[in-house]
């Protein structure tokens, strides 16, 4: 198959979606690889790596015109809607069910393309392209809010020695993204609070799980506070959340709301009014970059170095955190998504990637209809079933 790795144009992202050693793998197995100039520059890759290993570097256009198998990072920008076409198979992060506008969802699949969504490959409850981006951003995150909470506030958070007074962090949720925020600022020493589903029995069991430890107590260790979520009345959540905000210096949002909560039941989490209750200067963070999702105040931007302040709180919630550190970024992200390139390269006709459970469960659109039923109900938009798509329409690759 003729494979193309585009390069990123959304603000500040530098990730790539091929190592030049895996444009060599593939150029081994019979693949072609066609390189957008500059592709690989933002993660430390130059055109001469490409070419050395088996790449040809060329035009964007040359790139569309000549791959089927396009490579990207981040999902498409509307002046990147025109560029595909119904031969194209996409494969990169689509994000249908986030922030995008359902018009503009609208118009990118009628292009016809097969988009293949990074964030929704696996089966089960797993996301394995999902999942290092994850951990990373919660990394980054609460770094970039230490550094922030330095600057604005004028507060040292961590507490490397006794002398050291410490900062304060509420951080909610113990995915992916908050565990990283967890462990990162309680090496730090800071006093850390988290908001939590369950009790401490099952933050241990993830946090043991996701360490790979074995029987720590991470809550005693680390002098770390649970506030369990009320799901059946969460306003005493959200009442507890605010008695303990006015002390805290540092708010990471590290979870996105779930089904059974809607708006209608909880609008935000943490409202204006509980915003404008924290300390002038403190940092608030939605590490989801989800607009106004459980956080009143929170509105993500494509830029690495942006915040804003709203009731005289520093807002931090960059969309693409791991583009600040795009070569460790685009090593992690590619050591994942490389056996599912090689994959899709692999198969004969669109009707063998339908086949395939892990991959087609992240088929997001397909000759001109939207196929992603979660996407779908989230934005109040019609769909097909991918099978139903693919039998009215066989295709070969």
């Amino acid at each position: 198959m003729d494979i193309g790795v585009l390069r990123e144009i959304k603000e500040d992202e530098r990730r790539v979606a091929l190592q030049p050693i895996q444009a060599q793998a593939l150029s081994r197995l019979g693949h072609k690889v066609y390189v957008e100039i500059s592709a690989g520059e933002g993660a430390g890759y130059s055109d001469a790596d490409y070419e050395a290993h088996g790449g040809e570097v060329v035009t964007k256009d040359e790139v569309l015109a000549q791959a089927q198998l396009l490579l990207k990072v981040k999902a498409p920008l509307r002046s990147e809607y025109s560029d595909y076409t119904p031969r194209h198979i996409l494969f990169a992060y689509l994000h249908f069910d986030e922030n995008i506008d359902p018009q503009d969802i609208s118009e990118l699949t009628s292009r016809g393309f097969l988009g293949i969504a990074y964030e929704w490959v696996g089966k089960g409850a797993r996301r394995p392209l999902l999942e290092p981006m994850s951990r990373l951003t919660g990394y980054l995150f609460a770094q970039r809010a230490l550094e922030l909470c330095s600057k604005e506030k004028g507060v040292f958070c961590p507490r490397n020695e006794n002398f050291l007074p410490g900062g304060r962090a509420l951080i909610i949720g113990c995915g992916n993204i908050g565990l990283s925020a967890f462990k990162y600022l309680s090496d730090l020493g800071l006093a850390v609070t988290v908001v939590v589903t369950q009790g401490r029995e099952d933050f241990n069991s993830k946090a043991n799980k996701r360490f790979e430890t074995d029987g720590v107590d991470y809550i005693g260790a680390t002098g770390t506070k649970l506030i369990v979520m009320d799901n059946k009345d969460p306003s005493r959540t959200q009442d507890t959340i605010a008695a303990a905000l006015p002390e805290i210096d540092i708010v990471l949002n590290c979870a996105v709301r779930r089904s059974d909560l809607s708006k209608r039941r909880m609008e935000y989490l943490i409202d204006r009014s509980m915003v404008r209750a924290m300390q002038r200067g403190s940092i608030l963070c939605d590490c989801t970059a989800c607009d106004r999702d459980l956080v009143e105040t929170c509105i993500s931007s494509a830029s690495l170095y942006h915040s804003y302040f709203e009731e005289d709180i520093v807002h931090y919630n960059c969309d693409h955190i791991p583009s600040m550190v795009a070569s460790t970024a685009t090593r992690l992200l590619t050591a994942r998504t490389f056996s599912y390139i090689r994959k899709i390269a692999s198969l004969e006709s669109f009707g063998a990637i339908a086949e395939d459970e892990v991959l087609r469960n992240a088929v997001c659109c397909y000759g001109g209809h939207l196929t992603h039923v979660l996407s779908a109900e989230k934005k109040c938009l019609p769909y097909r079933l991918l099978s139903d798509v693919i039998e009215a329409k066989p295709v070969p690759i």
